[in-house]
């Protein structure tokens, strides 16, 4: 590998590094990996493995090449084959001729009529823990793999361990968050048998709405947060830490008029939150401006807001004990009904088409 081809090649990955900075999808993430993989390596497929929960397999997550959707359906003990082999011993491995290696097993290949010729292997770790192997695939050209292409893929390898343990960590904390946040909603419902599972059913129908909207990323878990803890502030109406802050803002101190303003008080200095308090303060607007705590008209009402406040009403109907074909029927009427007052054409246009396919 010549000087300028070194250079070209860190820079490459220097690039590569703000782009897993960002991804949180650990998808995408290895999708990214396999492609530079392929790219850096000058191979003909590249493939990554995951340690599994138990420790005694790895599992195909990304595989390219023309055989790359069959390879992706097995996986690796570890201790056998050459990502068996790399996982067990945590030692990279170059093999020019597989044929000529005893840890090469084949049975992949025989299976998925893959041909393997060569292969370059590197443990992934990350924090001192093995969590997969990244494989590079046949070597394009003449001669094989090379220290120097050990060293840009252990480079490579490197990083990705840690963004893909980094994603991990990430996913885990919001499912823990999301899980946290259902158990405490729960706890508000739990004084009213009426309200069990209320919010919850507030968030999917929301949601269902939000993603026929176009709702993604950021706006959709916004949308889901909100529909969960829109009724949060139920637990402060009574709490004299928080009634100062929000009873200037209303006339009426009844949990109706309140709850909006504290469930927003609430979350709006948590910053995983801060987004999502607009959209309980305003979950209680009406599209004509009738409603409260600020009677916002229209586009004026978050967008968040307007889905949560319309799902929340046909909730009621099912609070009411109205179910099956009966709900459906008053659900259509009271959203055609309150269509340009009190909700939003668009939601309501939304969800006849969910339930009038």
């Amino acid at each position: 590998m010549t000087e300028n081809e070194n250079v070209n090649n860190e820079a490459q990955i220097f690039e590569m590094a703000k782009n897993f900075a960002s991804t949180q999808d650990v998808d995408a993430l290895l999708s990214q990996i396999s492609r530079a993989v392929e790219k850096l390596t000058s191979s003909e497929a590249a493939s990554i493995l995951l340690l599994d929960e138990t420790k005694e397999k790895l599992v195909f997550r990304v595989a390219t090449g023309d055989k790359g959707a069959m390879v992706k359906k097995f996986f690796v003990p570890v201790g056998k084959g050459v990502a068996g082999w790399v996982a067990q011993n945590e030692q990279p491995l170059i093999i020019n001729d597989v044929e000529k290696d005893t840890r090469f097993t084949g049975q992949i290949d025989k299976s998925s009529g893959f041909s393997t010729k060569s292969i370059l292997a590197i443990p992934m770790k990350a924090g001192g823990q093995l969590i997969g192997v990244c494989e590079a695939l046949n070597k394009v050209g003449d001669g094989g793999y090379s220290p120097e292409d050990q060293g840009v893929l252990e480079n490579l390898s490197s990083l990705a361990a840690a963004t893909i343990a980094n994603a991990r960590f990430a996913e885990d904390h919001r499912n823990f968050f999301t899980q946290m946040l259902e158990v405490v909603t729960m706890a508000v419902e739990g004084g009213d048998n009426r309200l069990t599972g209320h919010c919850q059913r507030v968030a999917e129908l929301a949601c269902r709405i939000g993603r026929q909207l176009g709702l993604e990323g950021d706006d959709y878990r916004h949308l889901y947060y909100a529909g969960v803890l829109h009724d949060w502030g139920m637990i402060a109406v009574s709490d004299l830490r928080y009634l100062p802050k929000v009873v200037s803002r209303t006339m009426e101190r009844t949990p109706e008029k309140l709850h909006p303003l504290l469930g927003a008080e609430l979350v709006k200095n948590i910053r995983l939150l801060t987004s999502v308090a607009p959209l309980i303060l305003h979950h209680h607007e009406y599209f004509d401006g009738s409603g409260h705590p600020d009677g916002l008209v229209g586009a004026d009402i978050p967008l968040g807001a307007r889905i949560i406040g319309f799902a929340e009403q046909i909730d009621e109907i099912y609070m009411k004990g109205i179910v099956g074909d009966v709900f459906i029927e008053e659900a259509i009427k009271q959203a055609q009904e309150g269509s340009g007052s009190k909700f939003d054409p668009e939601v309501v246009k939304t969800f006849l088409s969910i339930y009038q396919a």
